[in-house]
């Protein structure tokens, strides 16, 4: 089952929010555990201060040490004082050997008994280990003093406690949590549901009329006029549209209406992915509004949420305004290139950074005639940019090779190879679509752009890569058409 752009975006800024609600959720209560353990250690250290000085008051002679201690009912009340917290199972002094001198339960005097886990142990653990631990069935454990005779070991004070309070005391804490997940969860979904119908209505606009331009309908226009953004994208659209149509079936081959349609569905394809990128600041930019309203319910300071949002606004603008320049035809001026002295300019360009990158530039283009229809300037710039790529993809170092020759259907080709770390198979079918890139720091526009300037220029371009050996782009342009005439 396939899901929509817009249900793609609600359940990723659902999922997203949970995620996020739950994080929080479970670090509250690694810090509630936390506070309620450190309070009932600094709770039996205060009673074992006081067993410890009725202890010390009860013996008379370190020959009677135990036995002093035994009967005396002011140790005896000291050890019963610990009982009146709830959580308290009992208080008790056992002598080196584990022996029960005293307890607030007199049944367990004179019998052994065993450590049980450390509170201290407890909380020593990371947060999800002391978790586990609180919420293990059956799991009780004691608090331990350890108490001396002179220079002497007399035993040790032992409070036992019970996880089962504590358990109760997390869960109650969590209700909140569980009520502000909910509402959470509700805000992304409502949210997500109208940022997805604001934004990406002119994406499906655009997708729909492209795919019915595509299917050969070529009285498909798109309906964008009340979007000052997208109106210029509109009325370009409606032009190429009228065009088409007045060119009629009649007036182009089987052969031209083909590679029209295979133009338009390469742009379709490109212009695809650009309602997924739109998604990923939007998405952020909902999980941060609801950390902001959160952050503001409570007075917390915000400003760092605000900070996130009008980043990804600004971002967001930034990739409609790049969206927009990939869609607008610029002004072409064609007029006959000279690829010889435009390609030995590119390479003169990034002969510095290459020197950086130790990577080594042959140039086998010097033939003057080899003449191309184009906009210069548009030209010098596909190349340009693949020289740079090329250079990129060599961080260890390499070789550039730019080399051009003439083909004999009145085309001329440039190719453009690395010795680099080659393209993936699987981002070889991708490596021109709008916004998509395998560079860490990459925008997805430059081999876009190359790929509209060389179809523009009624040419092609394809890649050739293998991975850890190199890549390789041919640009195949028409040449002018005066070259052909004078050897005619």
């Amino acid at each position: 089952m396939r899901f929509s752009l817009k249900q793609q975006q609600v359940f990723g800024v659902t999922v997203m929010v949970a995620l996020i609600v739950s994080a929080l959720s479970l670090l509250h209560l690694v810090n509630t555990a936390g506070v309620l353990l450190a309070e009932s250690r600094d709770r039996f250290e205060l009673f074992g201060s006081a067993v410890y000085s009725q202890t010390a008051a009860a013996i008379a002679t370190p020959e009677t040490a135990y036995q002093d201690v035994r009967t005396s009912r002011f140790v005896q009340s000291a050890l019963e004082s610990a009982l009146y917290s709830q959580d308290t199972l009992d208080a008790s002094i056992v002598d080196p050997a584990g022996i029960v001198v005293a307890s607030s339960d007199p049944a367990q005097i004179g019998r052994a008994v065993a450590r049980r886990p450390q509170l201290n142990d407890l909380m020593a653990m990371s947060g999800l280990a002391r978790l586990r631990a609180i919420y293990a069935a059956n799991n009780n454990i004691e608090w331990t003093q350890p108490m001396a005779l002179g220079d002497r070991p007399f035993g040790e004070i032992r409070i036992g406690l019970t996880t089962a309070l504590v358990q109760r005391d997390l869960n109650e804490s969590l209700r909140p949590s569980a009520l502000a997940a909910s509402i959470a969860l509700l805000i992304a979904v409502v949210t997500s549901l109208l940022l997805a119908q604001l934004v990406l209505r002119p994406m499906h606009i655009i997708r729909s009329s492209l795919s019915r331009l595509g299917r050969g309908d070529l009285g498909a226009t798109l309906d964008l006029r009340d979007d000052d953004e997208f109106r210029e994208l509109g009325d370009v659209f409606d032009q190429v549209s009228a065009q088409l149509r007045a060119a009629s079936p009649a007036g182009l081959t089987r052969a031209q209406l083909a590679e029209l349609s295979r133009r338009i569905a390469m742009v379709g394809r490109l212009t695809a992915g650009v309602a997924h990128e739109m998604k990923n600041p939007l998405n952020a930019m909902t999980i941060h509004l609801e950390l902001l309203k959160q952050k503001l319910a409570q007075g917390k300071p915000a400003s760092m949420h605000a900070d996130v949002i009008e980043q990804e606004i600004r971002r967001l603008d930034e990739r409609i305004q790049g969206f927009l320049r990939f869609v607008r035809p610029d002004e072409v001026k064609f007029g006959a290139v000279a690829l010889a002295p435009l390609l030995g300019s590119v390479l003169d360009a990034v002969q510095l950074e290459a020197q950086r990158a130790n990577v080594s530039i042959a140039r086998h283009c010097g033939d003057g005639a080899l003449l191309v229809e184009g906009d210069a300037a548009q030209l010098r710039d596909v190349f340009l940019n693949l020289a740079q790529n090329a250079i990129q993809a060599m961080p260890k170092g390499g070789r550039l090779t730019v080399s051009c020759a003439a083909l004999p259907d009145r085309r001329v080709r440039v190719r453009v190879e690395d010795t680099g770390v080659g393209i993936a198979p699987e981002n070889l079918t991708r490596i021109f679509e709008l916004y998509y890139t395998t560079k860490e720091r990459g925008t997805g526009v430059g081999l876009s752009m190359v790929y509209r300037t060389v179809q523009i220029h009624n040419g092609e371009i394809d890649v050739e890569s293998t991975v850890g050996v190199g890549t390789t782009f041919i640009v195949v342009l028409p040449a002018v058409r005066q070259e052909v005439s004078s050897e005619q």
